[in-house]
């Protein structure tokens, strides 16, 4: 049965953030999470059955033994106001995934990871390039373990993805209730970050994994190049910013630029991110041919009693 919770028994605290679709508060009688309230679940386009859906698979999802609280700010309990569903609860986002930017903190989002620091952030502690590269591939172990389990994520964008090194690098995914089950509605039409958008899909197409794996390695590509609008246009990047395989990942940036059901799928990321470098592995016919050992009758016995040879001691 689906985790639900009546929204007159939430102490609702002071409002986090504003998005185009709903309001977030914070709990004052639950400090771990936050409440999500749709700004009009009246609205003809919204299904409250794609969002029970994906409650449903918060305990199904796993990426590298951590559970979806661990690698996303999951749907975790619907909220109801009476009999009809209104917002959602998920996970309030951990302190590590926050950077103290000027006399603030902000939401350590990927746009921080593809672009030069700015003087009027002051002293800010960024990731080295290997972590970088650890942060991604994280991310398309997520997109893996989700594409894995039919979610079709949609949104890949700069701001729906946050990152720590702490205690290793890693990724958080936010505004998981915009994605949907391959097949099923989800609960608002899937939105499109501008500059984000797959340049073979008609503008308002319904999203689809291979599109999210275009999404993915245009994150990939903006965060290496340390660009913020970098298109996948072929161009190759320098092989030191690409890690322990850099033909492995300019291969795949090629590929990724290609028409749909041709792009790399997130596993192939995952390997070509690697902190180690790949073997190649040849085709049988080019196979170097090692010839056997030529037999030495003199060692062998022929036929009659065994004979020993005496060992001489050194002299």
């Amino acid at each position: 049965m689906t985790a639900t919770v009546q929204l007159s028994s939430l102490q609702i605290g002071k409002e986090l953030a504003d998005g185009g679709q709903g309001r977030v508060f914070e709990l004052l009688n639950r400090p771990h999470q936050v409440l999500k309230m749709y700004h009009n679940p009246a609205h003809p386009g919204f299904d409250a059955g794609g969002l029970v859906r994906l409650v449903a698979e918060r305990d199904t999802i796993s990426h590298a033994g951590r559970v979806a609280d661990d690698f996303a700010a999951w749907p975790a309990e619907v909220v109801l106001k009476g009999a009809r569903t209104v917002g959602f609860l998920m996970l309030r986002v951990p302190k590590q995934f926050s950077l103290r930017i000027g006399r603030g903190e902000r939401l350590a989002d990927l746009s921080y990871l593809a672009t030069a620091p700015k003087p009027i952030w002051g002293p800010v502690s960024l990731p080295s390039h290997s972590e970088k590269l650890g942060i991604l591939r994280d991310l398309a172990g997520v997109v893996d373990a989700l594409h894995g389990r039919g979610i079709v994520l949609g949104d890949i964008s700069f701001a729906n993805v946050l990152w720590t090194v702490m205690p290793k690098p890693r990724v958080l995914l936010l505004d998981c209730d915009g994605m949907r089950l391959e097949g099923r509605r989800s609960v608002l039409p899937q939105a499109d970050t501008l500059d984000w958008e797959d340049p073979y899909v008609a503008r308002g197409a319904e999203p689809t994994r291979d599109q999210d794996r275009y999404k993915l390695a245009l994150a990939v590509l903006r965060v290496l190049s340390s660009s913020l609008n970098r298109r996948l246009d072929g161009r190759p990047l320098e092989p030191g910013l690409l890690g322990a395989n850099p033909s492995g990942v300019q291969d795949l940036l090629g590929k990724a630029a290609g028409a749909a059901g041709t792009r790399p799928a997130a596993s192939e990321w995952v390997t070509a991110l690697s902190d180690r470098a790949m073997q190649p592995v040849l085709a049988p016919g080019s196979r170097r041919r090692i010839d056997m050992p030529k037999p030495k009758p003199g060692l062998l016995a022929s036929g009659g009693p065994r004979q020993f040879r005496p060992v001489q001691p050194p002299s």
